[in-house]
């Protein structure tokens, strides 16, 4: 029975059925109601109709037995409890209804039988007479098939609802199927696979934008595993050669260069280079995932841009004195965001600035409103990005040179840096070119 129920189809066409079966029933429940109202309020004009015809002819003193009246109604007329006038001498004499009518039943009332009937008196106008008309409810046509119409349904309704189940079993089957194709190509899919497509019925109904949303989920996730081999790859590629010049220079000293003092500082000092190489790539990609993670909470405050521009000036003055920086930036401009990785974001742009343009480098740093936020534009007088660069900027690992090599230097993780930090604060961070061919950092940020 369990396994029966498992199937959702099953379950769906026992509900529909029961509900079904609940509505027929309630249905058939308020029918008979209101025809046994129609027929009661029918058979209760009658009597009232009857009575006003025996009055009438008692006042007018007609014969009663000429009296058109239907012949399933008794009547009787009685003054002081005494009989005067009436067509069925058994009928009893009964208080009065006052306007309504009432049932009257005797049990053993007939040497075989039991009375049953609806009634009606009430006196005559002049208050002599008290006039009953009465009908017999158990051999009244309306009355019994009233009687037996609800268990003429609940007989009929077997049949019905066992058709009904199969029905609409049938139909939620046939409903099901696009699900259960779903299911079988979504057991296929795997990350080997992850561009395969569930079928779609082509009804543009809700199954298909179920369907349509989990390729979305599908594209995307093949998306994430595609970026996850490509940062792996990227990884391994960027450790493996530091590795591989480590390993070489150890087994040269093994060999014989730590007999050569001149040999075995110059190997110390390339096994030390490239170790700190290895430790920039994993301090940064340690950030990343750690400012990606939330890991790293920005500690916001109002940071005046002008001071900022102004410390990165001198800092790298110091450092690049043929360089030059030029300041475009009011002293009122801030934005809510954290100093310290700020500083970092600006210093990583400026460093690619003086790195790629090299010689007479000039680097300029601009800000001012744009609505509700503040823009921060660093550019430099460089041959920009490339068009086919501009694309993969930010991307982890990616060099703009068109070797992609080393010896463009650095690991090609500091936009990276800057688009996870810049993302930390909900502000955005672009890679353009200038009028003038240099490249451009625009970064937008909240004012407040």
């Amino acid at each position: 029975m369990k396994k029966i129920f498992n199937s959702i189809s099953v379950r769906l066409a026992f509900r529909f059925t029961l509900i079904l079966s609940v509505a027929i029933l309630l249905v058939s429940m308020s029918f008979v109601w209101i025809m046994r109202s129609f027929v009661r309020r029918g058979q209760n004009l009658e009597l009232i109709h009857a009575a006003d015809v025996i009055e009438h002819g008692i006042t007018d003193r007609l014969s009663l037995d000429y009296a058109n009246l239907p012949f399933y109604i008794t009547y009787t007329v009685f003054k002081n409890d005494e009989q005067i006038f009436t067509n069925d001498p058994f009928l009893p004499l009964l208080p009065e209804t006052f306007g309504k009518t009432k049932i009257y039943e005797a049990k053993n009332f007939f040497i075989n039988d039991d009375l049953k009937i609806l009634y009606f008196a009430r006196k005559s106008k002049s208050g002599e007479y008290t006039i009953m008309t009465a009908m017999g409810i158990e051999r009244d046509i309306s009355s019994r098939l009233l009687l037996t119409l609800p268990k003429t349904i609940l007989l009929a309704i077997f049949p019905i609802l066992i058709l009904s189940y199969m029905v609409l079993l049938f139909i939620t089957k046939r409903t099901m199927r696009p699900v259960i194709k779903i299911t079988e190509s979504a057991t296929k899919i795997s990350s080997s696979n992850l561009g395969t497509l569930l079928p779609l019925s082509g009804n543009n109904d809700e199954l298909d934008k179920l369907a349509e949303t989990f390729n979305r989920l599908f594209e995307r996730l093949k998306a994430d595993f595609d970026l996850e081999k490509q940062f792996t790859s990227d990884v391994s590629h960027e450790l493996k050669t530091p590795l591989a010049v480590i390993l070489g220079q150890t087994n040269l000293l093994l060999r014989w260069g730590k007999d050569e003092p001149l040999q075995l500082e110059k190997s110390l000092k390339i096994i030390k280079n490239e170790s700190k190489s290895m430790e920039a790539i994993i301090t940064n990609l340690l950030q990343i995932s750690r400012l990606e993670n939330g890991k790293i909470k920005p500690q916001k405050e109002n940071v005046n841009v002008l001071e900022m521009f102004l410390r990165l000036k001198s800092e790298f003055e110091s450092v690049s004195p043929e360089s030059q920086f030029k300041i475009e930036c009011n002293k009122e401009i801030c934005v809510l965001s954290d100093w310290e990785l700020l500083h970092q974001v600006l210093t990583i742009i400026i460093s690619n600035s003086i790195k790629f343009v090299k010689e007479n480098c000039v680097v300029t740093m601009k800000a001012f409103f744009e609505e509700e936020k503040t823009v921060i534009l660093v550019s430099d007088n460089g041959s920009g990005f490339a068009e086919n660069v501009l694309p993969h900027v930010f991307e982890r690992f990616y060099r703009g040179d068109e070797a992609h090599v080393r010896s463009a230097g650095g690991s090609g993780l500091g936009l990276s840096i800057a688009e996870a930090i810049i993302t930390s604060f909900n502000g955005t961070i672009e890679a353009q070119n200038t009028a003038q061919h240099g490249a451009l950092i625009r970064i937008l940020l909240n004012t407040r």
